[in-house]
């Protein structure tokens, strides 16, 4: 049995009479690792490579790698095709700057990131069906596809919560009846030494998920 880790880049092979839990011990496994034993060739690698980072540099991103990320969102799949997402590219050092002002403390990472993406959508922009407010199902798959195409061409990409969203609004002229649904920073990795302490903290927790067990049920619940 050949057991491949795409998160550490190397390929252990092992004996098949092995435990799993043997294996996992003596390769040092994570968690993540372990909850994907046997699928992981199957998923693809910006799956598989994406993270929330915060540790950003603020080299600008070419404006082609940029316009393929909006791209990537514009073709998102969403509920009856109505497309409800918008989005209000920051790139200017003056506009940065402003919006900076709007976002929570424990965003301030965020600041060094060269690209700042407002989605905004009309809560009634989404289809109608069942009463739900599909339009921020069509804004999380727009934003998923953005992410996916940012770790494509090797870019981070950290969607948020945590601003002052009338102050958004109000200072990038965003009408009165869309809601800012998530506001994403876009840029190359930058070096985690330059986070503050307890930023740090969090960038170096490993990636972790439900067990797969919890969270998929077959046939009934």
């Amino acid at each position: 049995m050949k057991v491949t880790s795409w998160y550490a880049g190397w390929v252990p092979l092992v004996d098949i009479r092995m435990s799993r839990s043997t294996v996992a011990q003596r390769w040092r496994l994570s968690d993540l690792q372990q909850s994907m034993w046997g699928t992981e060739e199957l998923i693809l690698d910006e799956i598989l490579k994406r993270r929330s980072g915060r540790a950003f540099d603020s080299r600008p991103i070419p404006d082609k790698m940029l316009e393929s990320i909006l791209e990537a969102g514009r073709w998102a799949p969403s509920c009856a095709n109505t497309q409800a997402w918008n989005f209000v590219v920051l790139k200017d050092t003056d506009a940065l700057r402003k919006a900076h002002d709007a976002l929570s403390k424990g965003n301030a990472w965020g600041k060094t990131a060269p690209i700042m993406v407002l989605v905004a959508a009309k809560e009634d922009g989404g289809c109608g069906s069942h009463g739900l407010p599909y339009f921020t199902m069509d804004v999380g798959l727009a934003v998923e596809n953005m992410l996916l195409q940012a770790v494509h061409l090797g870019l981070l990409g950290h969607p948020t919560a945590g601003w002052d969203e009338e102050k958004l609004k109000q200072d990038f002229g965003i009408p009165d009846e869309y809601r800012i649904v998530t506001v994403v920073f876009f840029g190359y990795e930058g070096e985690i030494e330059n986070l503050d302490e307890r930023t740090r903290e969090k960038e170096q927790k490993p990636r972790t998920r439900r067990p797969f067990d919890e969270v998929v049920h077959w046939d009934k619940w």
